[in-house]
């Protein structure tokens, strides 16, 4: 039996850890997780009690510095392997190998070549030939191919929700992640999904979609583990295959005499007034939809972010909602590379006409790997090591607040993005907000303002849904 700890810096319950720690189980080894501030002492001496085999790490770009620094602690104190796999290591795949603190890196899907790489280091074998992995040894570095996607996502083991559980945080959180399938359809040029399709390409179909009573069955688990208010499906693509949704509506409204409010994403195209019907049989009160305008510029968003999607969807999107009485809000991104203050004045007003409950809005990050940061640093708007500093502690704080990017009207789209909630909730207020936001001195103000905006809307949730 090998011993898999894995180390976690926020404390969120990840999917993709609960589903390789589910499959690690099934084949005989044992793994916990340590969510650093849920923890009491030094989280890597925790960990190394445990006499791991390895030490594991997913990793956002967030997420990245803080687990190197973690992962050079470990091999100063241990002799158990660093493994890191995620997102930000899939599309960076050769910094992340040539880290010294890192052993292994898995890209991709992980729980086969989890699995694989335990079950050879229980049984003493050699595991530098595991696909989806690369790998340090005496000869350098070993680069596997990726193997091909799981077709069948309900030959995987539910999720383990034990792992988490142990935690008193997350027994009285009631909101549970799961999934309707894995994969995206689109190809924005934000998003790491069409990177992830170049590196599958010829390995199997990109989007699949579980039984459905198979995700049936994960929520009667989810009940039974605990405490839950709230089914929050990550899938990027919510609504897509309408029909299966709607008779999944129907079905979920019967598993229990209790009905579970269900958060999701949704694109505007998707929304239409049988399947908001169907969402108003489950249960209008009950529906917490969020749908991406990013940004109010047409021909931007088609040409730039490759993001195919009209202000007319978006605009029939919300009024079939309302009309409905569904509850949605909106995700956009501000100070995006090239954009001016007008543009970003554009996207608040086409918020406002929206009208959603409340209105998100983020600077935008340019994740290493993916098409629009590598269009900011041919533009000139991003250095190569601001880059590569992106997710450092000096820059931990700027995933919502600050820009990376060098352009003149950085400084007053930062400023709209802090006025952004609270002028959608109050449109009276947009000719004031216009003339504000052009002055940088009212940045320490404008940020109380956001940040008011954001706990208003927080608390109310939360006192709703009771979680």
């Amino acid at each position: 039996m090998a011993k898999i700890v894995f180390l976690q810096q926020h404390p969120d319950e990840w999917l993709g850890v609960m589903y390789i720690s589910s499959m690690l189980k099934s084949r005989g080894h044992q793994c916990d997780v340590l969510v650093e501030p849920l923890e009491r002492g030094d989280i890597i001496e925790r960990a190394l009690s445990q006499s791991p085999d390895i030490v594991a790490f997913s990793c956002l770009t967030s997420d990245y510095f803080w687990a190197l620094n973690k992962a050079e602690a470990v091999k100063r104190r241990s002799k158990a392997l660093t493994v890191m796999g995620g997102t930000h290591v899939t599309l960076n795949p050769e910094e992340s190998i040539a880290q010294p603190s890192i052993d292994i890196i898995c890209r991709g899907e992980g729980e086969q070549p989890m699995a694989e790489l335990a079950d050879a280091i229980d049984r003493g074998r050699d595991y530098r030939a595991i696909r989806n992995m690369w790998l340090k040894s005496d000869g350098g570095i070993a680069r596997n191919e990726v193997r091909d996607l799981v077709a069948d996502l309900d030959s995987l083991p539910l999720p383990d929700r034990e792992l988490y559980l142990k935690y008193p945080h997350f027994r009285k959180v009631g909101k549970r992640p799961l999934h309707l399938g894995r994969g995206c359809p689109y190809d924005c040029s934000y998003c790491h999904n069409y990177r992830k399709k170049e590196l599958y390409r010829g390995k199997g179909p990109f989007v699949r979609w579980r039984a459905m009573e198979h995700v049936l069955e994960e929520v009667r688990d989810i009940r039974r583990a605990g405490f839950v208010k709230v089914l929050h499906f990550i899938d990027d693509g919510f609504g897509i295959n309408r029909q299966w949704l709607k008779t999944f509506l129907q079905r979920l409204a019967q598993t229990d005499e209790v009905r579970l409010a269900v958060q999701a994403n949704m694109r505007a195209d998707m929304v239409t007034q049988d399947l908001c019907a169907a969402m108003k049989d489950y249960g209008a009160d009950l529906l917490r939809l969020r749908i991406a305008v990013e940004c109010a510029d047409e021909e931007y968003r088609r040409t730039v972010l490759k993001k195919h999607l009209s202000n007319a969807s978006l605009l029939n999107a919300a009024e079939t909602f309302h009309r409905y009485g569904i509850d949605f809000i909106t995700y956009n991104m501000l100070g995006l590379p090239g954009e001016s203050l007008n543009q970003s004045l554009e996207t608040l007003r086409l918020n406002i006409r929206l009208r959603p409950s409340f209105a998100h809005s983020f600077i935008y990050q340019p994740y290493p790997g993916t098409d629009l940061a590598r269009y900011a640093q041919d533009k000139g708007y991003l250095s190569s090591e601001m880059l590569e500093r992106l997710g450092t502690t000096e820059y931990q704080g700027f995933f919502h607040s600050r820009s990376v990017l060098t352009q003149p009207d950085i400084k007053k789209s930062e400023n709209v993005q802090r006025v952004f909630s609270m002028v959608v909730k109050h449109p009276a207020l947009f000719p004031l907000a216009r003339r504000a936001v052009r002055f940088r001195f009212l940045a320490f103000p404008l940020r109380v303002v956001r940040r008011v905006s954001i706990s208003t809307f927080l608390s109310r949730r939360m006192r709703r849904d009771k979680y």
